[in-house]
């Protein structure tokens, strides 16, 4: 056996810190017990928690205090005591240190319940004093314990250096629980800090959020790749159709032309549908235009689903131009409705929820486009006509929940009906400072009116919000997300995935976007929309700049496609952090009442003529340019990045009126009047009116 290994020197000034810091716990400890004992009445079930958490702490005090006063020189049986007794105390500190935040949190966040006492207690017994004493027993046990003659522990007994285990007994005799705090604590603050003074997701919000976000943003993303999987067995149909009619068949460029008029009319479509929006959500309501647009949901998809039988392929292109028509009016007025039914807290993570449906619908696409589901001859006018059971499921159940509050009580001027909305979505019945705050908005709305997109143009007020929506909106396409989704088959079939098997890797890249935009709902609101916007178009400029190199010498070097592959990945996961689903959630933030209608107008007409760019121009691109198109793409995402950073502030947990200030400032436009900012440079004869 090899000689014990010679103690670690302790001067005198330390060995007086060590003891002085033990007697400060201990007798911190102490008075914390004689407080508990003397004083009944400050006996609460949180404080008789923090009571075993001092006791843990003075026996751990006293521990330490006997072993740098015995100094121990070697392995003997006080040596052992101190260090099992200490490795007890230690790791039943940090579990009480837990079980103190966890019932906090409880009692707090989950007050409505309540967590119960009883059991809750007997449950941190078990747990704070058990595992302690379970693991100190198998250390001790196993001789695990013994001289440590190091500088990790104070008394120099803890684990025996000499064990080849030694790193693992560290961990479980400490190290790892207390590791399990400082995770632990800071979540529980975090939720704890989110819920005070915040209001709560009701059912009946949460319910009008996922309804109207499938009934609407579900049919986008659906539509965007329903025609992808079935385009040659389509183009077949196409071509059959025509010697039907003529006994001869399309030339290959009218072919090409007809399918290119097919798939083109669903981004004209919506860019339709977003010049709607202004007209629509005014005179009918946020929920009214919703109930409308589920007839250019249910419509084509009936026309979609019989023309394989009626031998049609106009009525397809018809289909696609209405279902686009659906999908623009969808991409502004879901973020819009959510936007005015949540409360500030939640105004983000709601907001995210239309995007996330987005990409559940391309992924269902995608799946039942399967070629061994619905991708077939038989099956395709199927998969084309699903789009309409969300929106008939929309139609018969969105009646039900509320209109905007902000629409109801600005431009219906009802403050009856929109106290009532509000108390359906808050769950309780003070919403008068809910009320105050939209009413600062009402303000504005009746001296300025309806704001045009000429008007929004033209106001000094808006200035930066106008100019910073087309940037988003614009970049969040022109960032390339259709071209990488366009090249990923071919990246996949150069890393040698096999035909058949695309499909499906496909479809787990679309598994990805969902998952990802799914926990974008939960970061938004802890780190800010700035930071996701910054953080998101970043990765994917460098996945773009890795990507060009990969695809460059993918033929030279045997790895790159695999790289490929990866920045295939870590863009979709960059793009669904931030560029996706935030634009529009900014829209309904950085604008009031009287002019968020044309602001997701423009931001619309932005985001759809861009979409149909991209799909027309990039294939050229990719002739010309082939492998380094993908430059022009990070070139955009590396210059709104610089942009978000420069000129897009934070928004998260702020109130309407806040933001508009913000942008006041930036505007260069008096406060004098804070809450008439877009006032303004109105004209006299406007406010007139």
């Amino acid at each position: 056996m090899p000689p014990p290994a010679p103690p670690t020197e302790l001067v005198p000034s330390e060995r007086a810190v060590v003891l002085l810091s033990c007697v400060l716990s201990a007798l911190g400890s102490g008075l914390l017990v004689a407080t508990h004992a003397l004083w009944p009445d400050l006996r609460s079930r949180a404080r008789r928690l923090l009571l075993f958490l001092s006791l843990a702490d003075f026996l751990s005090a006293v521990s330490y205090f006997y072993g740098v006063l015995q100094d121990f020189a070697g392995p003997s049986w006080d040596c052992v005591l101190q260090g099992a007794v200490s490795t007890f105390a230690n790791t039943s500190s940090f579990f009480w240190t837990v079980a103190i935040a966890l019932y906090l949190y409880l009692s707090i966040v989950r007050t409505a319940r309540g967590p119960r006492a009883g059991h809750l207690l007997w449950a941190f017994h078990i747990v704070s004093w058990g595992v302690p004493l379970a693991i100190t027993v198998a250390a001790v046990s196993l001789k695990k314990i013994g001289y440590d003659a190091s500088d990790v522990s104070v008394g120099w007994c803890w684990i025996d250096l000499d064990a080849e285990d030694r790193v693992l007994w560290m961990l479980l005799t400490g190290k790892l629980w207390e590791l399990l705090a400082y995770v632990t604590l800071p979540v529980l603050y975090l939720l704890i800090r989110k819920h005070i003074n915040r209001a709560k997701l009701t059912l009946v919000l949460a319910l009008a959020t996922l309804l109207a976000a499938f009934g609407s943003s579900f049919q986008y993303g659906y539509n965007v790749a329903a025609i992808n999987s079935p385009s040659e067995l389509m183009r077949e149909f196409y071509n059959e159709t025509y010697y039907d009619r003529t006994a001869d068949y399309l030339s290959d460029f009218s072919l090409t032309l007809l399918w290119s008029v097919s798939v083109s009319m669903f981004p004209f479509g919506g860019l339709i549908g977003s010049l709607m929006v202004g007209i629509l959500v005014n005179k009918l309501g946020r929920k009214g235009t919703l109930l409308l647009n589920n007839v250019f949901s249910i419509v084509p998809a009936i026309l979609m689903g019989s023309s394989a039988v009626a031998k049609s392929f106009e009525m397809i292109i018809l289909s696609r131009l209405l279902v686009g028509i659906c999908a623009g009016l969808s991409s502004s007025v879901v973020p819009m409705y959510l936007g005015e039914l949540a409360p500030k807290n939640l105004r983000g993570a709601l907001g995210v929820v239309p995007q996330l449906f987005i990409t559940f619908g391309i992924l269902v696409a995608q799946i039942f486009g399967l070629r061994s589901l619905l991708a077939t001859k038989e099956g395709w006018p199927i998969l084309l006509g699903v789009t309409g059971i969300p929106a008939a499921l929309q139609l018969l159940l969105l009646p039900f929940f509320p209109e905007s509050p902000r629409y109801l009580l600005v431009q219906k001027k009802d403050p009856a009906a929109a106290k009532n909305a509000l108390r359906r979505l808050r769950g309780w019945d003070d919403v008068d400072a809910e009320i105050e705050e939209i009413q600062q908005e009402d303000e504005a709305e009746r001296a300025a009116g309806f704001i045009s997109v000429v008007k929004l143009f033209r106001m000094r007020a808006l200035r930066w919000q106008v100019i910073s929506i087309i940037v988003l909106m614009a970049g969040q396409q022109l960032s390339g997300v259709n071209a990488i989704y366009y090249y990923a088959d071919q990246i996949y079939l150069s890393a040698g995935v096999n035909t058949n098997d695309v499909q499906y890797v496909t479809a787990g890249t679309g598994t990805v976007n969902v998952v990802i935009t799914f926990l974008a709902v939960f970061v938004v609101e802890l780190l800010g929309r700035r930071v996701l916007l910054l953080l998101g178009f970043s990765i994917c400029f460098t996945a773009c700049c890795v990507l060009t190199a990969a695809l460059v010498l993918q033929d030279t070097i045997s790895w790159m496609p695999y790289l490929s592959i990866t920045c295939v990945i870590a863009y979709v996961i960059g793009h669904a952090l931030g560029p996706s689903p935030i634009p529009a959630l900014l829209i309904t933030e950085v604008f009031l009442q009287s002019s968020r209608s044309s602001a997701f107008m423009v931001g619309g007409s932005v985001h759809w003529l861009s979409n149909f760019t991209v799909g027309l121009v990039f294939p050229f691109i990719q002739v010309g340019l082939g492998a380094y198109s993908f430059i022009i793409f990070a070139i955009i995402c590396l210059l709104t990045t610089i942009y978000t950073f420069l000129v897009v502030p934070e928004t998260k947990a702020k109130t309407f009126m806040e933001i508009n200030q913000i942008f006041a400032k930036m505007n260069k436009v008096s406060e004098v009047h804070p809450n008439k900012e877009e006032l303004k440079d109105l004209p006299p004869s406007t406010l007139e009116q």
